[in-house]
């Protein structure tokens, strides 16, 4: 018996080592550095710029409109206000005399005041503005007038620059 136990120990042995060559164990390890996750940003644009040229306003008379498209390149939801700066070569009394009425079409929300202190507060803060495909965006309306009180000088200038402020959009948390 001890005999017939060497011999089946033996050949399994023989098995062992003819079938360890066939059925190797591999292994391998692979590296893929440096790898970076950022985030993006949020710009904004405003069509067609300049979009205000008015002409021939006075004291009393129809106000003039301008709109202009403010939308983001990215596709995200953005809100937003808007502040003026006077420009130099403007004339001081027809920049304190201006007034304004800006209207956001697709929220409604309007801002009314005079154009040297136009800062608004935010637009579009309750759903935000759809953007970063074409035809998204929200038009806005401006309305400027002269009041009929106004103390102007006749044929003088007044230029303005618009600053569109933005931030991300995010639904109020309850």
């Amino acid at each position: 018996m001890k005999k017939f136990l060497l011999i089946a120990l033996g050949i399994a042995l023989i098995l062992t080592l003819l079938t360890g060559v066939t059925f190797s164990y591999m292994t391998a390890e692979a590296e893929n550095p440096s790898n970076t996750i950022s985030t993006g940003s949020l710009q904004i644009i405003t069509e067609p710029q300049p979009f205000m040229k008015i002409s021939g306003l006075t004291p009393g008379g129809v106000a003039q409109e301008a709109a202009v498209n403010i939308f983001a390149s990215t596709p995200t939801k953005f809100f937003y206000k808007i502040r003026a700066v006077r420009q130099t070569g403007t004339s001081t009394k027809l920049w304190n005399a201006l007034m304004v009425e800006i209207k956001d079409d697709v929220t409604g929300e309007t801002w009314t005041g005079k154009l040297n202190g136009l800062e608004t507060t935010w637009f579009a803060r309750q759903n935000g503005v759809e953007s970063g495909e074409d035809g998204l965006g929200h038009l806005i309306r401006f309305k400027v007038w002269i009041p009929q009180e106004a103390d102007v000088d006749a044929q003088t200038t007044a230029t303005a620059e618009f600053r569109f402020d933005a931030e991300q959009w995010r639904p109020a948390t309850s």
